[in-house]
């Protein structure tokens, strides 16, 4: 296993784990031990499985955005704050105990990993976006109970509708992402009445609609 310095296109600094092909397939086994179903739901975008064809993603992400703040009055944009080097132990086993899996063998990968000074899951190895959508999915349920399904793509995601429903769905979001051991990147949440946006492609101001 490999760590490599990287700086996005936005000027982030990111820590690349390059695997060898026998890591890559022990990781992708512990992965689905852990998550025996990766299928998601219709609202989340930038699945691994789902982004061969970026653009065509990227399409349906901001179809959905606009199909879903064309009929509210409210919206709330966010995501998450350092989401992969955020992803602990206690996440993982709240994420496996939801999709029925068995944590211990991703546990022990990434116990290797942290051992070679990475934090959280692996930055680059497709299975860590799986990995991801199903911590997330526990704070998407919190959202969804309170009254508002996020449309997500990987960590950002988008609340848009009545009022008070967005207030709670985000509210719920954010103490399922605190269980979770994460945290709301508060320097990226932003609140409009949908109105004051002028249309729902104002969203993409906060990078949002781009998927970035």
């Amino acid at each position: 296993m490999q760590l490599e310095g990287w700086t996005s296109p936005a000027g982030k600094r990111r820590v690349l784990a390059r695997l060898d092909p026998q890591e890559r397939r022990r990781y992708g086994r512990a992965v689905a031990l852990a998550f025996p179903d990766p299928r998601t739901g219709p609202s989340v975008f930038g699945a691994p499985a789902r982004t061969m064809v970026l653009a065509s993603e990227r399409r349906r992400w901001r179809s959905a955005v606009a199909g879903r703040a064309a009929g509210g009055r409210s919206i709330v944009v966010s995501d998450v704050a350092d989401c992969y080097m955020s992803i602990g132990e206690r996440a993982i086993r709240i994420a496996a105990a939801r999709a029925g899996g068995d944590p211990e063998p991703l546990l022990r990968v990434l116990r290797r990993y942290r051992e070679a000074g990475g934090d959280g899951i692996p930055i680059g190895p497709q299975p860590s976006g799986a990995v991801a959508d199903a911590v997330l999915a526990v704070a998407d349920d919190r959202a969804r109970l309170a009254g508002c399904v996020p449309v997500r793509w990987v960590d950002d995601v988008v609340f848009a509708g009545d009022a008070d429903a967005v207030a709670r769905a985000a509210r719920a979001w954010r103490v399922a992402l605190a269980e979770l051991g994460m945290r709301e990147h508060d320097g990226k949440r932003s609140t409009n009445r949908i109105g004051a946006l002028g249309s729902p492609e104002a969203v993409s101001g906060h990078g949002i609609m781009r998927g970035t």
